[in-house]
């Protein structure tokens, strides 16, 4: 997952610029004296484990997933010339430097703007069971469940609640959002979903006091999950779900569908 988000950010590393940088050469692009070679970069997948490329004159700088545990990154000199160093062993050491230098660059150069191992960590501290010191086990807010979506909507409203909020603010808003009546849920089920709330990270409790106020990450995460199941999930299923509709996420599943049916019918596993 990491190595898929760091492809897709640096598309743009077999660019001149980036490629100058990465071998600290200059690159002319223009005139008679131009740079050799073609400047881009290249996706290569084996299997299902892609690899990225980045060129210069006959260098090549190579990253791949190894393994299924590290980022690998190497770096082939094909020809000593294009770095100004002679050919033979005694060059080697200078060769290698030449090699070691390009990959602690590239490394620097690279950058993704999250780290997605983190998020789906964020993820699982929402939606995952967690225990209590005594052992008790409290069920996550899974997401999709009315009662779990309910939570995650109100929490943003008492936000700016500078004495925080307890139960009894919370209870009416809960049963209006859930479209049953107040008394439909019992202060018991309340106090039950606040220590959800709370073990899971999202509020925190006032200290002697039965009242709470939203965290940080309560906030975020909760205005994020909230997002995704009210505008981004019904509307992707309900354009998936409707044999009429067209649009591009509608050509994409077709397209994947109609892949997925001509590999199995070319590796002979039709039915």
């Amino acid at each position: 997952m990491f190595f898929e988000n760091v492809i897709r950010e640096n598309l743009d590393i077999g660019r001149p610029d980036q490629v100058s940088l990465i071998f600290d050469r200059q690159i002319k692009t223009r005139g008679p004296k131009a740079t050799p070679g073609r400047f881009r970069t290249r996706v290569i997948t084996d299997g299902v484990t892609p690899s990225l490329h980045a060129d210069y004159k006959k260098a090549t700088i190579k990253q791949y997933h190894k393994q299924g545990k590290a980022l690998r990154t190497e770096t082939t000199i094909n020809d000593t010339y294009d770095f100004g160093i002679r050919k033979g062993l005694t060059n080697l050491p200078a060769l290698r430097e030449i090699g070691f230098t390009a990959n602690r660059r590239l490394l620097r150069v690279q950058t993704i703007s999250h780290d997605p191992i983190t998020g789906i960590d964020a993820l699982h501290t929402v939606t995952d069971p967690v225990s209590t010191t005594n052992g008790t086990r409290v069920p996550g807010l899974r997401l999709g469940q009315q009662r779990s979506h309910a939570l995650l909507t109100a929490l943003p409203m008492f936000r700016l609640q500078p004495n925080g909020f307890t139960n009894h603010d919370l209870r009416p808003l809960i049963a209006e959002l859930r479209g049953l009546k107040t008394e439909a849920i019992t202060v018991g089920q309340m106090t039950y979903d606040l220590r959800r709330l709370r073990l899971h990270g999202l509020i925190t409790r006032i200290p002697h006091t039965h009242r709470y106020q939203v965290t940080d990450t309560g906030l975020s995460t909760a205005r994020f999950l909230s997002a995704i199941h009210d505008r981004l999930l019904p509307t992707g299923l309900s354009h998936l779900a409707t044999p009429d509709t067209t649009g591009a996420l509608k050509s994409a599943d077709l397209a994947y569908r109609h892949a997925i049916e001509t590999l199995t019918h070319t590796a002979g596993l039709a039915a």
